[in-house]
């Protein structure tokens, strides 16, 4: 077992160097395999010239090369101010042969006109079918070098030398002398001065154009340091001066612009930073750039016939912003598309966004200080303020004796003598916490389960306590209204305030009696009035048929009974009868509507004036009412008393059914509405409901479901609604509670 583990180990191993070798070949021979391209750049002059510099730099930041097709960049330069001749191009070509024998380019680049001169003499015995891509050839240069085969293109640049110095006058309108520099030996030298001569032929008499060619460098200098105002010079620099010394154009022209006593332009960017002020120039790097975008396109395989080629390299105006500034140039002179270098920028350029900041935190500190000093007056106002409301409300609750208090309804006891204290004192800073065991054994006995419970039901909902209760101070027996809510930094206690309501309670409840005894009072009064009305009515009737009956009875003793006379006698008992029962009918005229005068009766108005009158029988059962009238009602036609008495018999038995409701819970509603062309009057209450089996039966005569009840309200009710020719219905409410109805027709127009 342990050999076959260990033989198992080695092959895991082996697997695992097997696995990471394919994968090494798999990733790495691709990379390996990838054919490298390779572009060759030629250069007319030496590698440090700026011009070649800035241009070598822009094409190998522009010339695109990945992993699957990398690119590799060569540099050789012909140095062609220093070296020249057959001898030395037929050298140099073989020399070019041999060294990329074995990294043949893709892509020849040629910078400057001796460059592409060079390459197109030798291209048949050095790089044969190589497209070449040139660069820095002027476009007069390029038209007389035509015609060339297609694997040779490129952008040629323009070197406008007489729109540069038209340029150059416009910024100096006052121009009377122009001085032109051009060197020696060489044929930059020779074609510049050249063009130098053609691009001044074009001033008119008031400029003296003066020429200083091929002179040594000292007396240049001199010459220049002693021209007088109103002088300009231009000059392209030059590579050889009259004694035979070497310069690059850009240190020829640092050195003129160093001495001058005018202003020196220039058509190249590379003599910018020198001193020189500017002029109309091409930039090498964009040369540079559409260059590299032909190269890419090569290399892609795009055929040199299909490549859209630009017509030529833009040449703009470039100014050195120290050198305008130092000879008066204006910015409002310069053309709108010139390129300005070396500018330095304003303080609100250079800090914008510091003093920006600097300013916005300036401002914000400032408005947080006249927020602070604002507040701080709100502040003050606010607590003189609120010292004279605690005044106001500390002289109004001992007015009103309300005193406030603080239960523990948890674990937590109060201290010392607190205890013997009442469970509540008048209004103060801070009253003193008491347990509610002392609350409970302080109240009413009757009262005490109803308290607790109450204040069960607080701590557990987290809502408000509001209760009545008794309170036992000695003999003496108090009424107090509490209302309070759990304490929110101390959830074991229960924070509020009682009133003493004792005058309230035992007005009420004397008004309560005094409301008895006059309902008693009236209801004898009314069966007095009954029973005497009843009783004149029916006793003369009653009197006629018993004395009917007594005669009938005697002539049945007699022998000879005359019928005739008898039946006289039964139809006056008959009659009489009738009578009777004609004044029991007039008794129960007051159900119909045919036998009442009726009048228009405004429903909404009856409603207030209903609670009006219900308002303090409401307040001790602690019902609240709501309304909920239409703005707009028509009139009903019936009689006013009758209908308010229906309309309080369903307010009272509404009050009824919220006995045993909670009291924040007891709570009924008086609502009026338009429904075609009937009054609809809705008496809801939040009861606990009508039994089903009650429902059929709510409005029998002598039937109810009240204790002690007599069961003839909702019939009578009912009884006078259908006198007035409306319903009265009796429905569940979806959540909890019943609701009456009453429909009553409106009345005729």
């Amino acid at each position: 077992m342990p050999h076959t583990h260990f033989t198992s180990r080695l092959t895991a191993r082996a697997w695992l160097r097997v696995a990471i070798a394919l994968f090494t070949v798999a990733v790495v021979v691709p990379a390996f395999g990838a054919e490298t391209r390779n572009v060759l750049v030629i250069f007319s002059d030496n590698r440090l010239l700026p011009a070649n510099l800035e241009a070598d730099q822009a094409l190998r930041d522009a010339i695109v090369g990945s992993e699957e097709r990398p690119v590799e960049l060569f540099a050789e330069f012909l140095d062609r101010s220093h070296f020249n001749g057959d001898a030395y191009e037929a050298t140099l070509a073989t020399y070019l042969r041999e060294k990329y024998a074995k990294r043949l380019p893709n892509v020849i680049v040629t910078g400057g006109t001796y460059a592409l001169a060079f390459i197109t003499r030798k291209r048949a015995v050095t790089f044969p079918d190589v497209p070449v891509v040139f660069l820095g050839i002027a476009v007069d240069e390029w038209q007389a070098m035509q015609p060339q085969p297609p694997e040779i293109l490129g952008v040629p640049m323009q070197f406008d030398y007489p729109t540069s110095v038209a340029a150059v006058l416009r910024l100096h309108p006052g121009t009377k002398h122009f001085v032109t520099v051009t060197g020696n030996s060489t044929a930059f030298d020779r074609e510049s001065e050249r063009e130098m001569r053609m691009a001044t032929v074009q001033f008119g008499p008031g400029i003296e154009v003066e020429h200083i060619e091929r002179l040594p460098t000292a007396d240049v200098l001199l010459r220049l340091k002693s021209l007088g105002p109103h002088t300009v010079v231009y000059t392209p620099g030059y590579f050889s001066d009259g004694d035979g010394r070497y310069f690059s154009p850009r240190e020829s022209a640092q050195l003129m612009a160093e001495a001058a006593a005018a202003p020196v332009y220039g058509p190249f960017s590379t003599f910018l930073g020198t001193g020189v002020v500017g002029g109309v120039m091409p930039s090498y790097s964009a040369m540079a750039q559409q260059g590299a975008d032909i190269v890419n396109e090569l290399l892609e395989g795009v055929p040199p016939a299909s490549i859209t080629l630009p017509s030529q390299t833009p040449a703009v105006m470039q100014i050195d912003w120290r050198q305008a500034r130092r000879w008066g140039i204006k910015e409002e002179q310069l053309p709108p598309d010139t390129i300005v270098h070396f500018r330095q920028p304003t303080f609100w350029e250079t800090y914008r966004n510091s003093a920006l900041i600097a300013l916005a935190v300036m401002l914000l500190q400032t408005g947080l200080i006249l927020a602070l000093l604002y507040e701080r007056r709100l502040q003050r106002r606010t607590a003189a303020a609120l010292e004279a409301s605690e005044q106001r409300t500390l002289l109004a609750a001992r007015t009103a004796r309300i005193s406030d208090w603080v239960w523990n309804v948890g674990g937590e006891r109060a201290n010392g003598d607190v205890a013997r204290e009442l469970p509540h004192t008048l209004l103060s800073q801070e009253p003193a916490a008491v347990d509610l065991a002392r609350v409970l054994e302080s109240a009413h006995p009757a009262d005490r389960e109803r308290l607790a419970r109450a204040v069960a039901q607080a701590v557990a909902d987290d809502g408000e306590l509001n209760v009545e209760y008794r309170l036992m101070q000695g003999e003496q027996v108090s009424w107090f209204a509490a209302r309070g809510r759990l304490d929110p930094e101390n959830r074991q206690r229960l924070r509020g305030v009682a009133t003493d309501i004792t005058q309230r309670k035992v007005a009420e409840l004397q008004a309560e009696q005094d409301r008895a005894a006059l309902g008693h009072m009236t209801r004898v009064s009314l069966l007095g009035q009954l029973s005497a009305s009843i009783a004149h009515q029916l006793n003369q009737p009653l009197a006629a048929i018993l004395g009917n009956a007594e005669a009938a009875q005697k002539m049945l003793q007699r022998a000879d009974v005359d019928l005739e006379e008898l039946r006289e006698i039964c139809n006056d008992i008959v009659t009489e009868d009738n009578r009777a029962a004609q004044v029991i009918r007039r008794l129960g005229a007051l159900y119909r509507r045919d036998e009442r005068e009726l009048r228009p009766v405004d429903i909404n108005e009856l409603i207030h004036e209903t609670l009006e009158l219900l308002h303090s029988d409401l307040v001790t059962r602690h019902v609240t009412v709501a309304t909920d009238v239409a703005a707009t009602l028509a009139p009903v036609e019936g009689e006013r008393v009758q209908l308010q008495q229906v309309f309080m018999n369903l307010i009272v038995n509404a009050a009824d059914a919220l006995a045993t409701v909670p009291e924040p819970d007891r709570a009924l509603t008086v609502r009026t509405q338009m429904n075609g062309d009937t009054v609809q009057i809705d008496v809801v209450d939040a009861g606990l409901g009508i039994a089903g089996d009650a429902l059929d039966r709510i409005f029998d005569m002598f039937w109810t479901s009240k204790t002690g009840g007599m069961g003839i309200g909702l019939a009578i009710c009912c009884t006078i609604v259908s006198a007035h020719g409306g319903t009265l219905t009796a429905a569940n409410n979806p959540a909890k509670g019943a609701t009456f109805r009453v429909s009553l027709p409106v009345r005729a127009a």
